[in-house]
């Protein structure tokens, strides 16, 4: 073979070797295969950086909006809670800097535009705490390096993305009676939710409710139904049964106003008390009597009528010997309350009830519990004997007199404090809820009567201040038609007392 033939198939072969011929296509797509994948970094990382801005504004708007309950230090808590936030670890864009405080901005809100796609504006923001029902967040744009701009030289290599969001706060509260009274310490420098746990105010007695005595123009202290209806029928049944239908939102009540006619006989079912259109619910479950029903009433054939002078103090000559309901504080036998706000003024006590005489007349015989006196620092509250007495099972013991015990067909003067009117299973009467209690409205009524031109029917929704449990000391006397109560403790969001009353709702709306 001679040296042109070998290199003749050399050239051959190397023509029909296929190997390699990928190679220079590749070196041509590879500046652009490059770019494309550059572009993908830089896109999965503007979306990570994009929605860890919108997690933490949404984080940080509902951690606000969770806080506006309506108090006056709803914000000042609302951002407590924002910047509490903000110092956690959390990281977003280039650095090791965690996004500051200043690089949010926070806007509280008391209502939103019609629609998502209108602005919000300086006329949504609320004035003060008690109208702040929204929080907004803004995450101020924050920087990210741009990979392929870096790359190809450009101008600008960074760009910049930011987050907002909306969340508000909503609250609402079941199994309501539908009534409210006014703070009884607006005006006096000291905040409900410090005064009433004070166990001296918890034994004052307050006067929810008097006859021909108006908290606003013609407002009597009623609520309208929560559906706006506000027939007097529709009221008292709320006033009687066990669990009443209808949910207030916090944030809107409306008053009923005007007198509405047997309220006294809605509200002392509680009592084993049936009288007139309730008589027909005298073996209902739902309207059934509490376990423990003394009162001072004394009868035949369930026609009970009050066997004391509840108007005279207990010392008084006309209630020597007789069966005693829980007196009344000293200064409502003289028409000379004066404690609380000036919304409040002559409707609560001193809370110097006397305790010993009750005692004694309910439990004759019996020492006093638990060292308790007429002392100021030893006086209980009238809802602390009234549990004692079903606690430590006192409530059958019969009250001063001589015969009968006030059971049907019975005529004397002695009382027991077991029900003995219902018709229905007693056996299976529920201490659940207690029906001596009932939760109702507490408003801040100077400070609405400022911002409102509240007379007669003329009430808008209005902000409830709190919810609160109260204790109905005396059956109603239908000629004084009196609500005397005792406060048992406030119904706050998060407490055991707001189980299965108020619950509240915190969500992002934008």
């Amino acid at each position: 073979m001679n040296a042109t033939n070998h290199f003749q198939r050399l050239g051959d072969q190397l023509l029909r070797d296929a190997r390699g011929a990928i190679a220079m296509p590749l070196a041509l797509a590879m500046p652009v295969l490059f770019g494309f994948g550059m572009l993908l970094i830089d896109g999965g990382r503007y979306y990570s950086l994009q929605s860890s801005l919108q997690t933490g504004a949404d984080a940080l708007a509902l951690a606000g909006a969770a806080e506006l309950d309506g108090r006056d230090d709803s914000i000042v808590r609302a951002n407590r809670a924002i910047d509490n936030l903000v110092a956690n670890d959390r990281r977003f864009g280039e650095g090791a800097s965690a996004v500051s405080r200043s690089g949010i901005s926070v806007r509280f809100l008391s209502s939103l535009p019609a629609t998502d796609a209108e602005a919000i504006t300086a006329a949504h923001v609320a004035p003060k705490a008690a109208n702040a029902a929204f929080v907004e967040v803004k995450v101020q744009p924050v920087t990210m390096r741009n990979l392929f701009a870096a790359a190809a030289g450009a101008v600008s290599a960074t760009g910049q993305t930011g987050a907002a969001a909306v969340a508000g706060f909503d609250s609402v509260a079941c199994d309501i009676a539908p009534l409210f009274m006014c703070n009884p310490f607006e005006g006096t420098g000291m905040s409900i939710w410090h005064g009433a746990k004070d166990p001296g105010f918890r034994r004052r007695l307050i006067a929810m409710k008097e006859k021909g005595a108006d908290y606003f123009p013609a407002n009597r202290g009623y609520l309208k139904s929560p559906s706006g209806k506000s027939s007097g029928s529709e009221l008292k049944e709320a006033l009687a049964i066990d669990h009443p239908r209808e949910c207030y939102r916090s944030a809107k009540v409306e008053l009923r106003p005007g007198t509405v006619s047997s309220t006294a006989e809605a509200m002392n079912v509680r009592f084993d008390l049936y009288e007139g259109g309730f008589k027909k619910y005298s073996s209902d479950p739902a309207y059934r009597p509490a376990v423990n029903v003394r009162k001072g009433y004394t009868g035949a054939a369930c026609n009970e009528t009050a066997a004391y002078d509840p108007t005279l103090p207990p010392t008084d000559a006309a209630n020597q010997g007789k069966p005693l309901g829980f007196p009344r504080d000293a200064c409502f036998y003289t028409d000379s309350c004066t404690y609380g706000g000036v919304s409040m003024g002559g409707r609560i006590g001193g809370g110097d009830w006397d305790f010993e005489a009750y005692w004694k007349a309910s439990h004759p015989g019996r020492s006093f519990p638990n060292g308790w006196k007429n002392t100021d620092e030893n006086r209980p509250s009238r809802y602390e004997v009234y549990r004692y007495e079903i606690d430590n099972d006192l409530v059958a013991d019969l009250s001063v007199g001589g015969g009968g015990g006030g059971k049907k067909g019975g005529g004397g003067a002695q009382e027991s404090g077991a029900p003995q009117c219902y018709g229905g299973d007693k056996t299976r009467l529920s201490d659940n809820p207690d029906r001596r209690t009932f939760v109702a409205a507490i408003l801040d009524c100077v400070s609405l009567g400022e911002e409102y031109d509240i007379k007669g029917g003329n009430s808008p929704p209005l902000p409830v201040t709190t919810f609160a449990r109260f204790f109905l000391t005396e059956a109603v006397d239908k000629k004084e038609g009196a609500f005397m109560v005792e406060l048992v403790e406030l119904v706050e969001p998060g407490t055991a007392a707001a189980r299965n009353v108020i619950r509240d709702s915190v969500q992002l709306v934008r």
